[in-house]
């Protein structure tokens, strides 16, 4: 997979550790971060809509309707990152999340795990909103809207694969 803007770490190592969010390195770590992850979902609900023909039609297009929402997310953490002077490439990431995604092997499997992916995901966009609230409140709206755009996400597999 070509991840391009973003330098991914080897698979058996660990991307390096988020610094302080009170520096401007560390608030660039948690775009990076994010937007990666954002990157990751984007590929991971292509590849499952395609790969799970035995999925339900309704699954399988909401997976499609929900990668172009990524795709959306991924482009307003891209453009505030380029507000922000933030190099997508200034810092290794991790594959991990689609490394593990796509090596589910049926529909269910896959939206438990996207599930549970997208329930972290929303948890630390809403710390960052509440911790970025008063030094940078543009970021912290981006990360308000991405949480409840998540929260749809988890409901609606949630409904389809019964927990």
């Amino acid at each position: 997979m070509d991840w391009t803007p973003f330098v991914v770490c080897d698979e058996k190592a660990r991307a390096p550790r988020a610094r302080g969010i009170n520096v401007p390195e560390g608030l660039g770590d948690r775009l990076r971060t994010a937007a990666f992850a954002e990157r990751q979902a984007v590929e991971a609900f292509r590849w499952a809509a395609d790969r799970f023909e035995n999925a339900p039609n309704e699954l399988r297009q909401a997976w499609r309707d929900f990668a172009a929402e990524e795709a959306k997310h991924l482009g307003w953490i891209i453009e505030r990152m380029k507000e922000l002077g933030v190099d997508p490439a200034g810092r290794l990431v991790s594959d991990s999340l689609w490394r593990a995604l796509s090596s589910t092997t049926d529909h269910l499997d896959f939206a438990r795990l996207m599930v549970s992916a997208e329930e972290r995901g929303k948890a630390a966009e809403e710390s960052f909103c509440r911790s970025l609230e008063t030094k940078d409140p543009i970021t912290a709206e981006i990360f308000g809207r991405i949480a409840v755009e998540e929260e749809h996400h988890i409901g609606f597999q949630r409904g389809l694969i019964g927990s």
